[in-house]
């Protein structure tokens, strides 16, 4: 009988060591291949590349919005300098246009003639065109 219990304990004794040693292995060897297979690396590869095709196409959009802005800037710039220089030379044709008027105007006071507004302004187009 107590050959039997000891037996039974070695057996114990051994069946725990195996299940020890057992779990110590697959947690060693087994769990990362498990995990590779899984594809979670692979994964992570694809991740990668997805985020720097979307890096990539991000920073060309950035690049083109910011080429069309510098485009819409430089078309303002342009527009508003060509309404400046059109404003001036408005400008220049009406101080043209009022000299000439007071011209007429000096002219027909001299010999005693009254002309309209209107008329003064009808004979300085005539003489700029």
């Amino acid at each position: 009988k107590y050959q039997n219990k000891r037996n039974n304990n070695n057996n114990i004794m051994m069946l725990s060591t195996a299940r020890i040693v057992s779990r110590r292995v697959v947690t060693a060897n087994i769990a990362p291949r498990a995990a590779a297979a899984v594809g979670s690396t692979r994964c992570m590869s694809i991740a990668d590349q997805l985020g720097k095709k979307e890096k990539v196409e991000e920073d060309r959009y950035i690049r083109a919005r910011e080429a069309q802005l510098a485009a819409a800037r430089a078309a303002a710039a342009a527009a508003d300098s060509k309404a400046a220089e059109l404003a001036a030379k408005s400008q220049e044709l009406i101080e043209a246009k009022t000299a000439s008027m007071n011209e007429v105007a000096d002219l027909l006071a001299q010999s005693g003639d009254v002309v309209s507004e209107a008329g003064l302004a009808n004979l300085a187009d005539w003489k700029h065109t």
